[in-house]
């Protein structure tokens, strides 16, 4: 899923910035910040977002009550597995 958007967002004249909540990764989930926070902050770098998390609902969550500013696409989350496929 990964490969795909980066690939489609590439070929669409975008760039992406990669970021990683896997057990090796710095983020800031592992301090205790929000996965909302986290896409707010992000969404000052980035025209749109992409999100795929383990737990089903987060991005939906994120959507309806994060007060985002930009586009949130769903990635795929917990057993919704790939919904843009």
């Amino acid at each position: 899923t990964s490969s795909s958007f980066q690939t489609a967002m590439m070929r669409l004249g975008g760039t992406v910035l990669h970021v990683d909540a896997g057990s090796t990764g710095n983020t800031s989930s592992k301090k205790g910040e929000t996965v909302t926070d986290t896409i707010k902050c992000l969404q000052c770098y980035t025209d749109v977002t992409v999100m795929r998390h383990h737990l089903e609902g987060t991005v939906m969550d994120a959507v309806l009550y994060g007060g985002l500013t930009k586009p949130l696409i769903n990635g795929g989350d917990g057993v919704g597995e790939h919904p843009t496929q």
